[in-house]
């Protein structure tokens, strides 16, 4: 095998490896958004029935009151009345407490299913991307394996005229496959959300290099 011949499969491998390398968003991000979901409503469950047992604790405490309160009594009714009335405002307090305390894990649950919102639609984009990387590469891949043909077409032309006429096609390829490459780059580099604003780039380098292996023949 001559050493051309690895151009096309040295350009693969280095396409898989710069793959694992691009931005973008997994399955596995997905399942953690959606699991992180999951436990913030677990933690408003739990808010809420901590609340409920706070609140149960306190009202004992004001329904034993009001029992000291209503005995027959008179000197000390008047303390009696005193602790419920105190103990009244600390279910109150508790109540308080409990439904902020239940809104805050309310407040997380909302965020977590917006950042779940979020990671879905990176991933969405991701895929979307990545499928249509592969498309370009292999205009790339097809473009290489060009580029060997005509290497070795010039390598055995038969006078020196044909062999500037091969170099030159040559050169024109190699050039406009480094301008899709170059493209292709930096909408795989861009914010994975915005990869389609950088998509008609690759499109107008591609539909030229298309042009070019079509004319040369």
């Amino acid at each position: 095998m001559s050493i051309k011949s690895f151009g096309p499969l040295l350009t693969s491998l280095a396409f898989l490896v710069a793959g694992c390398q691009e931005s973008g968003t997994t399955q596995r991000d997905v399942a953690d958004a959606r699991e992180n979901v999951r436990e913030e409503q677990q933690d408003v469950a739990e808010a809420k029935r901590d609340a409920q047992e706070q609140v149960a604790d306190e009202q004992h405490d004001v329904d034993a009151a009001r029992h000291e309160a209503n005995k027959p009594v008179l000197d000390d009714q008047a303390d009696a009345t005193a602790d419920a009335q105190r103990e009244q405002a600390d279910v109150t307090e508790a109540q308080a407490d409990a439904q902020a305390a239940i809104q805050e894990e309310q407040a997380d649950v909302t965020e977590a299913k917006k950042e779940l919102q979020q990671t879905e639609a990176e991933f969405q984009a991701t895929q979307n991307r990545d499928a249509y990387v592969q498309q370009v590469q292999q205009k790339l891949d097809a473009a290489d394996a060009k580029i060997n043909e005509l290497e070795s077409r010039a390598d055995n032309a038969e006078n020196e005229g044909q062999e500037n006429v091969t170099d030159a096609q040559i050169d024109q390829l190699k050039a406009q496959r480094d301008r899709v490459e170059e493209a292709l780059d930096d909408m795989k580099s861009a914010e994975i959300l915005r990869w389609q604003d950088h998509q008609e780039n690759v499109k107008l380098a591609v539909q030229q290099l298309d042009r070019l292996m079509n004319e040369i023949k």
